[in-house]
């Protein structure tokens, strides 16, 4: 065999079969890479998600918290009028999702308002409630309260500049349960009659197909009873 026969035959290139091994193996490694690079974000992005749900219920609840410290209790129906509540006003109702709490009125000083008949600050109403997967804030001002800082709120297509619209307080809502306990510490369905407020929130997100869910809970003491 000549010299130029012997080089062709060394480099004339890969048989069928080698072809064949060497297309399966890549095959093997792409698909098993692409598999961990896809396991990789989704555990990413569950634990982003995980941490988003965690900081939206601490904040959810530290600032209810905070609301029902200042504030004057619950209420079991609004007694401020709402042109905008569901049929029957808005009722205190842990089937229907639906919290009212009394807060005082502030004007723009942060300062309460008072009623001169009373001695006492007028009181403003937080409706907190349900809508899908959001818990929403309907706010109703006292009309009687002069300088008000608060307005009346609006759902989001009736929304003006003298009625915003709720407040989205929290997404991926999946329940929030109101627990309401007496100066016995027993509990009890009359919120005039509460002290103290355990509050547990339940949280839900569909993330890469499977849902995630957070659980959490906190108890506040009323301090105020104006």
């Amino acid at each position: 065999m000549s010299a130029s026969k012997a080089y062709q035959a060394k480099t004339k290139g890969f048989t069928v079969v080698e072809l064949i091994i060497v297309i399966s193996v890549t095959s093997i490694l792409t698909i098993a890479f692409l598999d961990a690079i896809t396991n990789f974000y989704s555990i990413v992005t569950r634990n982003n998600a995980a941490n988003d749900l965690t900081t939206s219920s601490q904040n959810l609840l530290r600032s209810t918290v905070e609301t029902l410290r200042v504030g004057d209790g619950v209420r079991q129906t609004n007694s401020l009028n709402d042109i905008n509540a569901p049929s029957g006003g808005w009722n205190t109702n842990n089937s229907n999702f639906v919290i009212v709490i009394a807060t005082p009125a502030l004007d723009t000083s942060r300062s309460y308002i008072i009623d001169s008949d009373t001695g006492s600050p007028y009181m403003n109403e937080l409706v907190y409630f349900k809508s899908g997967t959001s818990l929403m804030q309907r706010a109703l001002a006292n009309p009687s309260a002069a300088g008000n800082s608060l307005k009346t709120s609006c759902p989001a297509e009736l929304a003006t500049s003298d009625c915003p619209a709720d407040k989205q307080l929290a997404q991926y809502l999946k329940d929030m349960v109101f627990t309401l306990y007496d100066q016995d510490n027993v509990p009890t369905s009359a919120p005039l009659a509460a002290r103290s407020i355990k509050i547990d929130l339940g949280m839900e997100r569909d993330v890469s197909g499977a849902p995630l869910t957070l659980n959490n809970s906190i108890r506040v003491t009323l301090r105020n009873r104006f």
